[in-house]
């Protein structure tokens, strides 16, 4: 046995040894976790629904236009920037640590660019939009573990903390990701009706109804 371990067995060396892989095994998984919920959340096209359907039952159309109306209006305008504020922030972190040689307002605008991407792809297929929105985290965890060393994350952290001298950038950025939602739920909205209307144009007709079938058994002739 001492030959084979020639250093000995010892409970304290063996922490030594399990305890990095244990920090590991626990990071990763909570990385995974966190980009499976991430870029399932930002690459659907309705990012959130609210129930309308309990309100078709009111009496007057004009308030069921006016609910339509204020629920769209605290979806698009109250809750949706803080969701682009999210997307936003955690693609920035996460450039931030990928990106060594970019400048913070370069890391800001590819940010902007991949999170843009994402929603213009989610109202085309979404399936393309969460493969987009899964190639930069798992890049991120692919260069931290080939490259992983305490100076780097310091030096990614060093450069996060100059996102309050990009304010203004950041706050054009995030009217822009508005816009380009607003932008996007309008044309979807506009060719909805259409390509229902081009669909219905090539329908086939219906196949024959009993009643359009001729007899087969006829009169006899007198």
């Amino acid at each position: 046995m001492n030959d084979i371990f020639t250093k000995g067995l010892n409970i304290n060396d063996a922490m030594d040894v399990l305890w990095p892989a244990l920090i590991y095994v626990l990071g990763m998984s909570l990385f995974a976790i966190f980009v499976f919920k991430f870029y399932r959340f930002v690459a659907a096209r309705d990012v959130f629904e609210l129930d309308l359907g309990r309100y078709e039952g009111l009496s007057f159309r004009w308030m069921r236009s006016l609910l339509h109306l204020i629920l769209y209006v605290v979806k698009y305008l109250l809750l949706f920037p803080v969701f682009a504020f999210f997307w936003f922030a955690v693609l920035t972190v996460i450039l931030a640590f990928l990106s060594k040689q970019q400048s913070f307002s370069e890391t800001l605008l590819i940010a902007l660019v991949t999170v843009s991407a994402i929603r213009v792809t989610a109202y085309y297929k979404e399936d393309l939009a969460r493969d987009l929105a899964k190639i930069l985290p798992f890049a991120v965890l692919s260069a931290l573990l080939i490259n992983a060393s305490f100076s780097s994350v310091s030096d990614s952290l060093d450069r996060l903390r100059m996102a309050g001298d990009y304010s203004e950038h950041i706050l054009y950025y995030m009217v822009f990701l508005i816009a380009l939602e607003f932008v996007l739920r309008l044309l979807v909205g506009v060719m909805k009706p259409i390509m229902g209307l081009r669909n219905g144009k090539t329908k086939p007709p219906d196949p024959p109804g009993d009643s359009d079938l001729p007899s087969r058994t006829e009169a006899p002739s007198a």
